[in-house]
């Protein structure tokens, strides 16, 4: 018998507990992570800090297609070599301009609608804006693959016409030579009458074969121009349903995360008030409790100066009941004086015969505490 064979059971089933009773206890902790009520900031926690970030992605690539739409719009306005050093600038400050405007107006009309519970001119405003934003980074997206594949150029190939150009030029020196020496010599019958007629019939078939080269290949450069045209339109045509299917993707997804952020911010925002009321709930029971005199905490429904109503918590000291705790038998009391100590005659009585060790005698008359 091995004599090792116990220990190694025992460890193995303590072994076994330890890991069970860690199991249960990551598994009561993930439930309670995830089936425990939260406060929403809390819940929604990790989905605000996506959105956030969805928010920049999104708004980066509506700042691209604004400003590709006010650069192409600037160098047909100035439609100059140089132009384009002014376009840039512009049009990237036209770009931030439209983005800054979207995201401060989208935020005054969250905390009106949101808050106040209206929607009114700033909503329209912001409605205005991002309407526009839309439209320009629509417009610049389906431009933007324009840009992306450039213009095909016209590609002559002269090669034939400069060889057949060539030979021309050859037979010309000829004949011009042969003429030269015909009339230097006074005439010869040979080169005047066989010589040069050839050499000017072979000079007319090569200038008409430099004309067919020549048209062949503007032809052909044509056509290939014409087909490099075809191909670039369908590229740019399929590009331009991409980059306008991305700025709508884009557009959706900062509008979304737009108003989840702004809907995130006014629950917190809206909890941070409610901690602040229940404290100051709190804070008056306490004092009530404790004799003292209490602060009473409401939440009072004010106008501002433009007739907007406006949620504050309003603290107010409550004079008219005022409490304190008896001395001897710790009830609350409504004192009637400042320098009452007791809730009755007979508490005082009390508290007086346990202090002095002496019974009061009575004489029928009541006097208060």
């Amino acid at each position: 018998m091995n004599p090792f064979e116990h220990k190694f059971t025992v460890f193995s089933a303590n072994l076994s507990e330890k890991n069970a009773a860690h199991t249960k206890e990551t598994i009561s902790t993930q439930s309670g992570e995830v089936f425990a009520d939260k406060p929403f900031s809390i819940e929604y926690k990790g989905i605000y800090n996506v959105t956030k970030v969805g928010q920049s992605v999104a708004q980066v690539v509506t700042f691209l297609t604004t400003a590709a739409l006010a650069v192409f719009a600037l160098t047909h306005i100035v439609p100059l070599a140089w132009g384009i050093y002014i376009a840039v600038p512009l049009a990237l400050l036209f770009a931030y301009g439209v983005e800054k405007i979207k995201r401060s107006t989208l935020a005054i009309a969250a905390k009106h609608y949101l808050k106040y519970g209206q929607f009114g001119a700033v909503g329209i405003f912001a409605m205005l804006v991002m309407c526009v934003s839309i439209a320009a980074a629509l417009y610049g997206a389906r431009e933007l693959p324009g840009v992306v594949y450039a213009k095909p150029e016209r590609k002559n190939d002269p090669q034939a016409a400069n060889a057949l150009a060539a030979d021309i030029d050859r037979v010309q020196a000829d004949i011009d030579r042969l003429q030269g020496n015909i009339g230097a010599k006074g005439g010869n019958w040979i080169a005047e009458n066989r010589t040069l007629p050839r050499l000017q019939k072979e000079r007319a078939q090569l200038i008409a074969k430099r004309t067919d080269a020549t048209q062949k290949a503007d032809q052909q450069t044509e056509t290939q121009y014409i087909e490099a045209l075809a191909d670039r339109a369908a590229n740019v045509e399929k590009m331009q349903v991409y980059a306008v299917g991305a700025a709508i993707v884009a557009e959706l997804i900062f509008l979304f995360c737009t108003g989840f952020i702004f809907y995130f911010l006014f629950r917190h925002y809206a909890e941070q008030n409610e901690a602040q009321t229940k404290d100051a709930t709190n804070t008056d029971q306490g004092a009530h409790v404790n004799g003292n005199r209490p602060a009473r905490a409401f939440v009072a429904n004010l106008r501002t100066d433009d007739n907007r109503p406006l949620t504050k918590i309003v603290t107010t000291s409550t004079t008219d009941t005022p409490h304190r705790t008896c001395e001897h038998c710790s009830k609350n009391y409504v004192y009637r004086h400042s320098k009452q100590r007791f809730c009755s005659d007979h508490c005082r009585v009390s508290n007086w015969q346990n202090a002095t060790g002496k019974t009061l005698k009575r004489t029928g008359k009541k006097t208060e505490g």
